[in-house]
């Protein structure tokens, strides 16, 4: 949004009667509050420009005769920035000749050779948009940091200060641009997904709306989805090593895809029950951002004495290795403070006073609990931030003589875990803990895990067996006569007996030839607990009534299977897939006149 010009209100969201995506889902979505997002588009650029400047200077200011000769048509040379050996960002004149995100460095090179080609640097990222959540605190307090280069506020309150939502995003772009000389955007709507989406064009979302605004959206806007760790800071590398991603954003996506969701309204529409037992509770707090809403935290907890690690500098802070230096015992004994009390924080308060008496804080919030490791990098990115702001103004009181720590917003450890779905590394570890506990108590046999070694059947395909045992040796095949992927997601380990019956009532058999002797119109369920139904009540837990004939809408062809038939031992077999009148796909097998329920599809 250009400096001065007021935000666009989103007037194609209105919808006229009853809300067409409504339904259980829509009204089951938590409310979610009005939120401000503050972007500057193309942070690491500008970031990188704003470096290359200042290793300019530096180099003319030391003498050195080649750089500082250096040709003043570097300063409007096109930057490319580099993050894991890809090019992460690129100005104009670089992707107008052929540059293209997650190039490698050598392609990039020779699509563009007089491109200056710089390194991703998240601190310098960090510390410089210092100046960008200064210049929004003269609008409005409260700013959280989600990302270098984006910002996220409450809406609410400030609106209603500054006289309305359009006012309020006039303001915040007019002091961006005045104190710092660089462009922002804003958006509002409600919850932080919808306002991230709205600050791309700089919208104002109508209350009640956020949900008609995100449907038409293709499902890759996930990718700015605020979730995981650092509030969807998933681009950056994880200060710690031990470190990994809560959930892969690029795979959600591609999975989604190749179901055919297109669109977040398609991915809303989908019962939320089924996404989060199907896709585990990260891809459900998706789908609740793409229906509109925002995640509610669990209860905060408030402890009785407040929290706080302070430490007076002495001699006062004044590079950022120092801050580091001061950073880590801060961070310890915050954590040694959590863990005593069962507690994690999920945002965290720094605070600094200046030799001159200025008083300054900035609140980072974090999804999930912050380790000593993450307040280590949000101190030296926070100080390094506010040392840069007082030497660009050219301050000369920008000396810190005392750093604290507040944690804002404290959850109880067990509420902060994450999920075993889709975690790796340190969540692995947790795991593997706890079922190395249960097999102490329970035994061996208390924790099994599947392992697949190849087979005809389906229930030979997959071995269950304990924990950190032998793992049996694979059978790779072929396997003549095996299922075709996708398997059923069901396979019953005791396959229950059923009736397969023709239109008139007789008996339905797989003949000589592998044919069906007729076309199969009914498959009768015996009832629980008579004779022969072993079984029958894994059947029934997955929607199929017993005691009764299930009309069959639809068959494939028969497949035969001959196991060893070149020995005496040997077995003959058919399988058969039909879809039964629940909508209910089973995989039927036949085995001397006698048909089992082998799998059920989903």
């Amino acid at each position: 949004m250009p400096t001065g010009e007021k935000a666009q209100v989103d007037e194609k969201e209105q919808v006229d009667g009853e809300d067409q995506a409504g339904g259980e889902d829509h009204a089951d979505a938590p409310p979610a509050t009005r939120i401000a997002a503050v972007v500057v588009p193309a942070w690491p650029l500008l970031a990188a420009r704003e470096k290359l400047a200042r290793e300019k200077v530096a180099r003319a200011g030391s003498g050195a005769g080649a750089a500082a000769g250096a040709p003043a048509e570097e300063a409007s040379a096109p930057v490319v920035v580099m993050d894991r050996h890809r090019v992460s960002h690129a100005d104009a004149a670089a992707l107008a000749v052929g540059v293209g995100i997650g190039m490698r460095r050598r392609a990039a090179q020779a699509a563009c050779p007089e491109a200056v080609v710089v390194e991703a640097d998240v601190e310098h990222e960090s510390a410089l948009f210092e100046l960008v959540a200064a210049a929004v605190d003269t609008v409005a307090a409260g700013v959280d940091v989600l990302r270098p280069g984006v910002l996220l506020m409450s809406a609410r309150g400030p609106a209603r200060h500054r006289g309305g939502e359009d006012a309020l995003a006039e303001a915040i772009v007019d002091a961006v641009a005045e104190l710092t000389g660089w462009d922002a955007v804003v958006g509002i709507a409600d919850g932080p997904f919808a306002a991230l989406l709205a600050a791309r064009s700089g919208r104002i979302v109508r209350p009640g709306r956020s949900r008609d605004y995100l449907g038409p959206h293709a499902i890759s806007a996930l990718r700015d989805a605020p979730v995981g760790p650092g509030w969807g800071h998933r681009d950056q590398p994880a200060a710690d090593a031990d470190r990994t991603r809560r959930v892969d954003l690029a795979e959600v996506i591609d999975l989604l895809e190749r179901l055919g969701i297109r669109t977040l309204g398609d991915f809303a529409d989908l019962p939320a029950t089924s996404v989060a037992a199907r896709f585990g509770p990260d891809v459900a707090q998706l789908h609740l951002l793409a229906r509109g809403g925002e995640p509610t935290p669990p209860q905060a907890h408030h402890p009785t004495q407040p929290l706080e690690v302070a430490r007076t500098l002495d001699p006062p802070l004044v590079r950022v290795d120092q801050a580091a230096f001061a950073a880590r015992p801060m961070a310890e004994e915050l954590h040694g403070m959590l863990v005593a009390r069962g507690l994690i924080c999920t945002r965290l308060r720094i605070l600094a006073l200046t030799a001159s008496g200025e008083e300054m804080e900035r609140t980072w919030r974090h999804d999930g609990a912050l380790s000593p490791a993450d307040v280590v990098d949000r101190i030296r990115w926070q100080c390094d931030g506010w040392i840069t702001r007082a030497r660009l103004r050219g301050e000369q009181t920008g000396q810190i003589t005392r750093l604290a720590l507040q944690p804002v917003q404290l959850l109880p450890a067990g509420e902060g875990a994450p999920a075993l779905w889709g975690s790796a590394g340190e969540a692995a570890q947790r795991a593997g803990r706890a079922f190395a506990r249960a097999q102490g108590l329970a035994g061996e046999e208390a924790v099994l895990v599947p392992v697949e070694v190849g087979g005809r059947l389906l229930a030979e395909q997959v071995a269950l067996v304990p924990w950190r045992s032998e793992r049996p040796t694979a059978r790779p095949g072929p396997w003549p006569g095996s299922l075709p992927r996708p398997l059923p997601s069901v396979v019953l380990r005791t396959p229950p007996l059923v009736v397969l019956r023709d239109a008139e009532g007789a008996e339905v058999v797989v003949t000589a030839r592998a044919l069906l002797s007729a076309p199969p119109a009914v498959l009768e369920v015996p009832r629980a607990g008579s004779a022969g139904a072993d079984g029958i009540e894994a059947l029934v837990s997955h929607g199929v009534a017993a005691g009764r004939a299930h009309r069959v809408l639809a068959h494939g062809a028969p497949t035969v299977l001959d196991e060893r038939w070149w020995r005496p031992d040997g077995r003959r077999a058919a399988r058969l897939a039909v879809v039964i009148e629940p909508g209910r796909a089973l995989v039927l097998l036949s085995r001397e006149g006698a048909w089992t329920v082998e799998g059920i599809h989903d």
